[in-house]
């Protein structure tokens, strides 16, 4: 999930900068904090264990003696992946088509890391905080090609509405050819019956889409 651009916002007399998903966050887990240890939850118990180790290691710069073993590792990579996504300014890549060393050996183990979370949420493995805290990083997606489709299905939707027409393979505008080879390849899936019922009731509910012939021998 992308964090939004920075921008001041005017309180009073001078501008304060808009606070970070990072820092809204931290900001709610301080109020629980302050409930008593009885009124909460196991999940809740659980999150602050992983708050307060992320934050005891951002004020020692190494992960605490007492903290769980479990939970100073996953601290430990949440800032490694950061660190990663700041640095290259994406998240870090798995693609085996690459060339053998196009990858380095700490992005492969950030990929991993990635998917290993993904995997984790799905199992319903991550406490909330967990959860919320890997949606901080920029493009952190737990559905990543869940999310493309969507962002895409949206553009494909902005476009007919703004050009009054559905986007051309042949266009001179590399983003209309895009979004025009999504729609040929979603077309194709539908065909051969490999799209979702949700979602060909979504596509067919577009301005100018059309499905064409499904059965291709027709």
């Amino acid at each position: 999930m992308s964090s939004p651009t920075p921008h001041d916002v005017r309180v009073g007399k001078g501008p304060m900068p808009e606070q970070s998903p990072v820092e809204l966050l931290h900001a709610e887990y301080e109020l629980l904090h302050r409930r008593r240890p009885s009124a909460l939850t196991p999940d809740q118990r659980r999150s602050l264990a992983f708050f307060d180790a992320e934050l005891a290691s951002l004020r020692t710069g190494k992960s605490p003696a007492n903290v769980p073993r479990d939970v100073a590792g996953w601290v430990r990579n949440l800032f490694a992946l950061e660190s990663f996504v700041r640095s290259e300014g994406r998240l870090p890549r798995e693609n085996r088509r690459l060339p053998g060393g196009a990858i380095s050996t700490e992005e492969r183990q950030r990929a991993h890391s990635v998917r290993a979370q993904r995997r984790a949420f799905a199992a319903g493995c991550l406490c909330t905080y967990q959860a919320r805290r890997l949606l901080c990083i920029p493009e952190f997606s737990f559905h990543p090609l869940k999310d493309k489709w969507q962002a895409n299905c949206a553009a494909y939707a902005q476009f007919t509405a703004t050009h009054g027409d559905a986007p051309k393979l042949r266009s001179a505008d590399p983003s209309e050819r895009t979004l025009a080879g999504w729609a040929a390849k979603t077309r194709l899936a539908y065909r051969v019956d490999k799209l979702s019922p949700s979602r060909v009731e979504t596509l067919t509910g577009l301005d100018f889409w059309t499905w064409g012939t499904r059965d291709l021998r027709e």
